[in-house]
């Protein structure tokens, strides 16, 4: 997927008010900004692409309950994470993190958190 049609999708989905949005397997290697605006979202996944960080904007997705970040190449996360306090479901294995912000620590109705093989790069 093309930056230009992630945009395009994003804008029709914030447009749309959607509140499920699945970019699995899509080859997405950066998030934009524009994710912000995505604020009725309440299950996210984007698994399965070349993912190396998130942008500070993920926070606003304050209604996500779920999150789905397996099989990238995270190295971290940005510390607006901890925003996102309605998350019941966090996935972060398959990355490359070596520890988690502090803020983690916001995230009171986590239930899940899946962060199995992370392996920081080669």
């Amino acid at each position: 997927m093309t930056e230009e049609e992630l945009l395009q999708v994003i804008e029709e989905a914030a447009r749309d008010k959607i509140t499920s949005l699945d970019l699995s397997f899509k080859r997405v290697k950066y998030l934009p900004p524009e994710i912000g605006k995505l604020t009725d979202l309440t299950s996210l996944s984007l698994s399965d692409n070349q993912l190396t960080n998130l942008p500070p904007e993920i926070g606003k997705l304050t209604n996500l309950t779920s999150l789905s970040l397996s099989d990238n190449q995270l190295t971290n996360l940005p510390p607006e994470i901890g925003k996102l306090t309605n998350l019941t479901s966090l996935s972060l294995r398959f990355n490359q993190l070596k520890n988690l912000p502090p803020e983690i620590g916001k995230l009171t109705h986590l239930i899940t958190l899946d962060m199995n093989d992370n392996k920081p790069g080669v």
